[in-house]
């Protein structure tokens, strides 16, 4: 694999810059790409968050000599009106463009995402298979009954207020980029990339860490079972985590989630590649 040139990862990174009409970025909404080996890690922030949420670790597993691309996902890491605009096939594109930088350098790539994130790198997986995943957080079904009424509630209520983070490191609950509010528009996208990815799960066929947390208090601990139990592939894991709230990357337990994903990308890197069935 030939070295990276430092205007190259800046062309990179001007993919996934605001796009006409989206405000400025904030504050941690910058993408990022760390130039490392032939093993490269795709890595997909959640709802409203913003790639500084999978900083941390991008940079561990570069350190660990690995190829990074963080991603910032259109309408996020900017103003929350920019997600007025977005539709979920915008998020899957910017998905699978970056999956498709990653498979030209290198000779091994894997997608890992957390919470929306994770949906998105599921359905890239039905489509183009990476050599592995890594979904965070990620929820399986949203039980909750306004859904119902969503059509009638954008109408009479286009935005809506979100609760405050179950972050429990205090340090990076006060540093957190995520959005206060959002339209209720974009949660009908978030819906379509939910229906995408739960459908497409018997066709996942490609060794999977899954990673969730027992204190997670918005994605609960059964839809982590959930999507075990439907995944296609025959090389799955679920790890667990005792104290970490949602986003998982930036938690308190993160240091662990950290040294799993990369000993599995480590395991399935070092095994030979067998057609996937």
């Amino acid at each position: 694999m030939a070295p990276f040139r430092e205007e190259e990862i800046k062309g990179w990174l001007e993919l996934w810059a605001p796009r006409p009409g989206e405000g400025p970025l904030r504050p941690g909404g910058e993408p990022f790409a760390f130039a490392g080996g032939p093993i490269g890690v795709l890595l997909v922030h959640g709802f409203t968050g913003a790639p500084q949420e999978m900083r941390g670790l991008g940079r561990f597993l570069a350190e660990n000599g690995m190829t990074v691309l963080g991603i910032r996902l259109p309408g996020h890491g900017t103003r929350p009106e920019d997600l007025e605009r977005v539709t979920w096939r915008d998020w899957v594109e910017a998905v699978a463009r970056g999956a498709d930088l990653l498979r030209e350098r290198c000779t091994r790539v894997f997608l890992c995402g957390l919470s929306l994130g994770g949906l998105l790198v599921l359905y890239e997986a039905t489509r183009r298979p990476p050599d592995g995943l890594i979904v965070m957080a990620s929820p399986y079904r949203i039980r909750d009954v306004r859904l119902r009424f969503l059509w009638l509630l954008k109408r009479l209520f286009p935005y809506a207020g979100k609760d405050p983070s179950d972050l429990r490191d205090p340090e990076v609950h006060r540093e957190h980029v995520s959005y206060s509010r959002y339209p209720l528009s974009a949660v009908e996208e978030l819906l379509r990339v939910l229906r995408a990815a739960t459908s497409g799960l018997p066709q996942v066929r490609c060794p999977t860490l899954l990673i969730y947390s027992y204190a997670d208090r918005t994605v609960p601990p059964d839809q982590g079972w959930m999507i075990y139990h439907r995944l296609g592939s025959a090389d799955k894991t679920i790890h667990w985590l005792i104290r970490s709230g949602h986003v998982i990357p930036e938690d308190v337990e993160r240091e662990e989630a950290f040294e799993q994903i990369a000993r599995f990308i480590r395991r399935v890197a070092s095994t030979e590649r067998l057609p996937q069935s």
